[in-house]
């Protein structure tokens, strides 16, 4: 029923993610993970800290997701089939009222990736001379080309156009809340440090602006930093996010003009749970205790690739928050499950050994629950993915499509969703953000960085447990 999408990150790819579970994934190499876990811990002089986090930006910016499709894609792909599936043809362009067009037709206007129907000198795409090009299978959609190499990826064009027009062209004002609501964590957290470390600077950046990367090193630096302490806001760390490609443009930024020791991650601390737990306290104890109610804590979900030590350090996080939930829901007539938006179902779980979240809830309307709650517990703001991905991947039984523009008129509050199918209520619950809930986020970053400056034990990062598919019962 599905074919997903990327990793962490808060973006939707779903075209792309088709191709990614079409081929043999290239194995990670595991040293800079090692390396991590390894690392000399210990604070030497004054110490910095610079916290880090992907940037999906407020407006849309090409230039954000074409690095992050880029960077996923030579994680994914093998070297010898990056040439192929990494191709320039041209320049991609859709037509921006029929976006899932399977065959030829004559638009109106054509999009490129910028969200541009005009090329630099002015000239609306469609008075140049282009070609159509047909779909690689049934029920995807095909696009146009105009055949000017302009060092671009095809795919990451086409996806992008539908970013533009389909995400920010129906959200308020056009914008995602994803950087808003991380500055207001950021404040936070520098407000918790200046009280207990009012000699130790701060400084934030965005991992996808490489620019933004050596800014901030460079003022830490300026203020005579030995030890920079970076944390990355990320639940939990990988290779793909962090080991392999953040962690080591950080150091490369530093240029061993300062010791660079790298945070436990926030999912390991009972804090940041916290907010997951207030969450489901506040959705389900004033719910009638005789009502059924299912609570899924949704996962992003996480490719398969080989290496990569993501599945073996999210345990931590996600056996700890369930556990939590479930004694702080203990008496409720509440069933907690797991399950994954993406990577999961389908094509792209041959072997089922995951629960997919549209599964989820087919499972829950099937057993007939009163109530649905699905919480996304792989990110602390809203995104695209929470906004977009989850809903239409998990709501697909329902056939979830937003009318018109997307109901979010705060983006100090949880994104949050209510549907009815026959006696049931679903619920998607959104993110912790907003003054009852980023305290919790904020703190456990908060720990995470503290657990180094106070030089203390570090939490446990690896929890042995089996993994097996998630049912009702």
């Amino acid at each position: 029923m599905n074919n997903l999408k990327i990793p962490l990150i808060i973006i939707t790819i779903i075209s792309v993610l088709v191709l990614i579970s079409s081929f043999s994934t290239p194995k990670q190499d595991d040293m800079n993970y090692r390396r991590y876990m390894l690392q000399d811990k210990k604070v030497v002089g004054k110490a910095g800290v610079l916290l880090t986090a992907i940037g999906q930006p407020e407006e849309y910016d090409f230039d954000f997701f074409n690095g992050y499709m880029n960077q996923i894609f030579k994680a994914a792909f093998p070297k010898a089939l990056q040439p192929i599936i990494m191709a320039d043809n041209g320049i991609v362009l859709l037509d921006p009222d029929n976006l899932t067009a399977e065959g030829e037709h004559k638009p109106d206007s054509l999009m490129d990736c910028y969200g541009k129907t005009e090329n630099e000198d002015g000239e609306p795409y469609t008075s140049l001379e282009y070609e159509w090009v047909e779909p690689r299978e049934e029920g995807s959609p095909g696009h146009f080309l105009i055949k000017e190499k302009n060092d671009l990826v095809d795919i990451t064009e086409k996806v992008s156009i539908k970013i533009v027009k389909s995400y920010y062209g129906i959200m308020p004002e056009n914008k995602v809340p994803y950087m808003q609501q991380h500055l207001s964590i950021f404040k936070d957290f520098e407000k918790i440090l200046k009280k207990e470390f009012p000699d130790i600077p701060m400084r934030w950046c965005k991992s996808m602006y490489p620019e933004t990367i050596e800014h901030a090193v460079d003022e830490l630096i300026h203020e005579k930093v030995e030890t920079i302490v970076v944390c990355d806001f990320f639940h939990v760390y990988s290779s793909l996010e962090e080991f392999n490609s953040l962690f080591e443009e950080v150091k490369d930024v530093v240029a061993e003009r300062a010791k660079v020791i790298f945070s436990p991650f926030a999912g390991a601390y009972t804090s940041y749970r916290k907010a997951y737990v207030t969450m489901a306290e506040d959705e389900i104890l004033h719910l009638p205790k005789k009502e059924k109610k299912l609570l899924v804590l949704t996962r992003h979900g996480f490719p398969e690739i080989p290496g990569d030590p993501y599945p073996e350090l999210a345990r931590v996080y996600y056996w700890n928050l369930k556990v939590e939930i479930e004694q702080a829901l203990e008496g409720t007539n509440t069933l907690v499950i797991m399950a994954d938006t993406d990577f999961a179902g389908g094509d792209l779980d041959p072997k089922e050994e995951k629960l997919a979240s549209f599964e989820a809830l087919e499972m829950g309307l099937e057993e007939e629950y009163d109530h649905i709650v699905f919480f996304l517990i792989d990110f602390m703001s809203e995104n695209t993915d929470s906004i977009f991905a989850h809903p239409k991947e998990t709501f697909e039984p329902l056939h979830f499509e937003y009318e018109g523009q997307v109901p979010y008129p705060d983006f100090n509050k949880p994104f949050r969703l209510e549907l009815r199918h026959g006696k049931t209520r679903i619920v998607s619950a959104g993110t912790p953000v907003g003054d009852r809930y980023r305290p919790h986020v904020t703190q456990g970053f908060f720990d995470a960085v503290a657990t180094v400056l106070r030089g203390e034990p570090w939490p446990q990062l690896v929890l042995e447990k089996e993994e097996k598919k998630e049912a009702l019962f």
